[in-house]
């Protein structure tokens, strides 16, 4: 696939009238103008949208499906020009849109050396072409709420990106200061081949579906060269978006089959404040403490972390196997235990150590707990001390 530019002249007559056939018999759902009419466009041929000393506009061609968009390139003869790309309805979709904006980037820094900035704005919920932004090497740099017209309707946010001349002349780029953002990175581990077996089952519908969700700015699970660990990196709009794609995942196929498979994520970005964080973590432990979860392994092993240690009442060690055995076996039978004394202390942003005293089954011990709750809670060590 070889994408190339073809310079447009509006004040052409053949131009003119294949470029309103092309904006008239396509519908662009997240411009201001979706379906701009015959009239509209010969009002903006002649009032110098497409073509003048500070426009330039270009055909998009494909080497193997011929004319596919169009590009208008506006403020050409300031230090900041702007981008406006369009596609047709065919064309959308295919991963054409991250070749055409290279392009389009290279003819502006390339013919233009007075431009040091060059920017696009879309809606903040044309995922697609945020992607496209994201793909290229611009940096979101603004967030305007209400900022975006939409006909009959109220109106939406828009998001700004840019690209300096400076790192694309260097192949780099300059970073803008944090904004709402939520990322995940890390890596998936798998203890053995039938759990590996079952993420290559369900990995693909996975990722699709979460990258249709709304928010979801990129979603990548990546095989390492061990076949037993993936590594994954996520980044979502905000933390609704990201909440509410962990919620879609628990309840989902590829959330119940690889709920016991060790995660190691760090998440950025979150701004989970200290309460939600504790209740979390009281909710796991109280649940932690159901015979029936205890006799089942598979949920036991989705509340402890892989790594896992409980020094137990007896004074011994126990690992994270151990102890699922252990509960599968004797579960207890104690279906209200009892917890008093409770007491919590934030150890970091995702942690939180839990001291209580329970009662179960007539036996009195202290207990603590310590949990990361990065995103869902687990369990990273437990002790228990018998009173009397």
């Amino acid at each position: 696939m070889g994408i190339s530019l073809t310079r447009l002249d509006a004040n052409d007559p053949d131009d003119g009238a294949e470029l309103s056939a092309f904006l008239t018999a396509n519908g662009f759902p997240f411009h201001v103008r979706a379906h701009p009419t015959t009239a509209q466009v010969a009002h903006d041929l002649r009032g110098g949208v497409w073509t003048g000393d500070e426009v330039e506009s270009y055909w998009i061609d494909d080497d193997d499906e011929g004319r596919i968009g169009v590009v208008r390139l506006d403020d050409v003869a300031d230090a900041t020009a702007m981008v406006d790309l369009r596609l047709a309805e065919r064309a959308r979709g295919r991963g054409r849109g991250a070749p055409v904006l290279r392009a389009a980037t290279d003819q502006v820094f390339s013919a233009h050396p007075a431009v040091i900035r060059f920017e696009g704005q879309t809606r903040v919920d044309n995922l697609a072409m945020r992607r496209v932004f994201e793909q290229c090497g611009w940096v979101q740099e603004a967030h305007y709420r209400d900022g975006w017209p939409v006909a009959g309707a109220e109106p939406v946010a828009s998001v700004a990106y840019s690209v300096l001349r400076r790192d694309w002349a260097a192949g780099t780029t300059t970073p803008v200061p944090r904004g709402p953002e939520v990322t995940l990175s890390g890596e998936l581990r798998c203890a053995d081949a039938a759990q590996a077996e079952r993420v290559r089952a369900h990995l693909d519908e996975h990722v699709a579906l979460t990258r249709a969700e709304p928010g979801c700015l990129s979603f990548e699970v990546s095989p390492t060269d061990d076949e037993l660990v993936w590594r994954v990196a996520e980044r979502f709009v905000d933390e609704a978006a990201f909440d509410a794609h962990q919620r879609r995942v628990a309840a989902s196929a590829w959330g119940r089959e690889t709920a016991g498979i060790e995660r190691s994520y760090v998440i950025r970005g979150r701004a989970r404040d200290v309460e939600a964080l504790v209740d979390a973590a009281w909710a796991a432990e109280q649940h932690l403490l159901d015979p029936s979860v205890r006799a089942d392994p598979h949920e036991v092993g989705r509340l402890l972390d892989p790594s896992f240690v409980e020094f137990g009442q007896s004074g011994r060690r126990w690992t994270r196997d151990e102890i699922v055995a252990a509960l599968q076996e004797e579960p207890g039978t104690d279906p209200l235990p009892s917890l008093s004394e409770k007491e919590h202390r934030v150890l970091g942003p995702d942690t939180v150590l839990l001291t209580y005293l329970l009662r179960f089954e007539d036996r009195l011990s202290r207990r603590s707990s310590l949990w990361r709750c990065d995103p869902a809670p687990r369990c990273l060590f437990h002790q228990g001390t018998p009173v009397g």
